[in-house]
């Protein structure tokens, strides 16, 4: 097959997928307005082999669109130049075994600070192939995923901010609604990196700088969405997992790094007390978030590859794409947890609580699930987890099982904890003085023998 390790950009990722037979092309005309998600919507939930789709003609403008890219667990691992995300895993596992600190967060800033990791860094990208004179973003054909959306919006863009003295910045995945030809609404968290940096900016009464990438290498698009903690580099967590630096580039009118390989960058100026309206916005909860007050983006630049691709995903029930993207980060949060909580043996995110929401963790025998409910609480990847489940089963890759097991011996004052909003089930122990049912090994061993006497086959 195609070498996944040779994928620098959207254009390479997209050719092998079409050499594995895992792209669809769709020639005719489609609708960026409710018709595109919900061919996506169908294809995620089974038709047509859940395969990547591009859709060649969107009707009135000249950019295809590319959906569900990493839509399958191989292509979610080809993202990071892997056949398997157990690989990725074990490059992060290796590296932090060869740096020192007593936690997870120190070994993983050490690792990611070591030179081969770093970007590299150029003045310019393909990115910059095309400036346009008049910035208008009505001709990036963004999606109207559902009826009831505010919008069109962007749902896979990498944001780039730093803080106002300098330091390494960050990149993150917050949704954007296009709400006219220079204006975007950007729905950051509170507690994230990015609001972090706005208010540092508009604390002196600056403008902050931001950058949209949309596109690129597809580890970056990956690393976005990784829960890193505060001024770690997701440029070199990109090069960690995919053995080789990201090539970055330099934004046209601030000092902020971006994708060289992008298929389009949107630059701007997010100003003190400007705030607008967003929303709602059809979420993978299965309900609209309601319309909520964002900072606004006044975009002053946008600079595409040519003939650029947008590549975007859609929001949706389950199972969607970003499922797919939440194993894989699923996988690389393992090696983190059980840095800093050695009882844990593995976790099992269910889609169903799309990820963040809910966490299925197995521990070693004897270990005080309390405890451990309270410290994963405290800090760390999932401390904003609304369900976390602890046990010693090993059934945790199947739900039912885990769910059936671990229900059916709770008891609800002693081993329910609740704080702030979120639930812990601390089912380590077992109920006293019952007997676990088992088959009778003589009788299993006599059907084995004549179970095709039976002819119940």
């Amino acid at each position: 097959m195609n070498d996944p390790t040779a994928i620098n950009d959207l254009r390479q990722f997209l050719a092998l997928l079409e050499a594995q037979e895992d792209l669809r092309r769709i020639s005719v005309e489609v609708d960026a307005e409710l018709e595109i998600a919900a061919i996506t919507d169908r294809v995620c939930k089974g038709a047509a082999g859940r395969r990547a789709l591009l859709f060649e003609r969107v009707r009135g403008y000249r950019a295809p669109v590319a959906t569900n890219l990493f839509g399958a667990p191989r292509r979610a691992a080809w993202a990071l130049n892997v056949q398997h995300a157990d690989e990725a895993a074990g490059r992060l596992i290796r590296g932090l075994e060869q740096v020192p600190g007593e936690d997870a967060e120190t070994r993983l800033r050490r690792l990611l600070q070591q030179p081969q990791f770093a970007p590299r860094r150029q003045s310019r990208g393909d990115c910059h192939q095309v400036v346009m004179t008049r910035p208008d973003l009505s001709r990036i054909p963004a999606l109207r995923s559902w009826p009831g959306d505010g919008g069109r919006y962007l749902n896979l863009p990498q944001i780039y901010s730093r803080h106002p003295d300098g330091g390494v910045g960050n990149c993150g995945m917050y949704r954007c609604q296009i709400l006219g030809p220079r204006q975007i609404a950007v729905h950051w968290k509170e507690s994230s990196d990015a609001a972090r940096h706005c208010s540092a900016w508009h604390a002196r009464n600056l403008p902050m700088p931001v950058s949209i990438a949309l596109g690129g290498a597809p580890a970056m698009m990956f690393a976005a969405t990784f829960p890193l903690p505060p001024d770690i580099d997701e440029a070199a967590l990109a090069g960690l997992l995919c053995d080789r630096p990201m090539a970055m580039a330099t934004s046209l009118s601030s000092d902020l790094s971006i994708p060289a390989a992008a298929e389009y960058i949107l630059e701007g100026l997010v100003h003190p007390g400007e705030t607008v309206e967003e929303g709602p916005f059809g979420n993978h909860t299965g309900f609209y978030q309601p319309r909520t007050r964002v900072p606004l983006l006044r975009v002053t630049s946008v600079s595409h590859r040519y003939d650029p691709i947008l590549v975007t995903t859609v929001v949706g029930p389950p199972p969607m794409e970003n499922c797919y993207l939440g194993k894989l980060a699923e996988r690389l949060l393992l090696p983190l947890l059980r840095i800093d909580h050695p009882a844990i043996v593995d976790i099992h995110m269910p889609v169903e609580g799309i990820f963040h929401g809910a966490t299925l963790i197995a521990v070693q025998p004897g270990t005080s699930g309390k405890s451990l409910l309270q410290d994963l609480w405290q800090n760390g990847p999932l401390h904003s987890s609304r369900l976390l489940v602890v046990a010693t089963a090993d059934e945790i890759r199947n739900p039912a099982t885990f769910f059936w097991r671990t229900l059916n011996r709770l008891d609800a004052k002693r081993d329910l904890l609740v704080r702030d909003g979120r639930l812990g089930i601390d089912a380590t122990r077992d109920p006293a003085g019952l007997q676990v049912l088992r088959p009778d090994a003589q009788i299993r061993s006599l059907l084995q023998r004549r179970w095709a006497e039976y002819g119940l086959d």
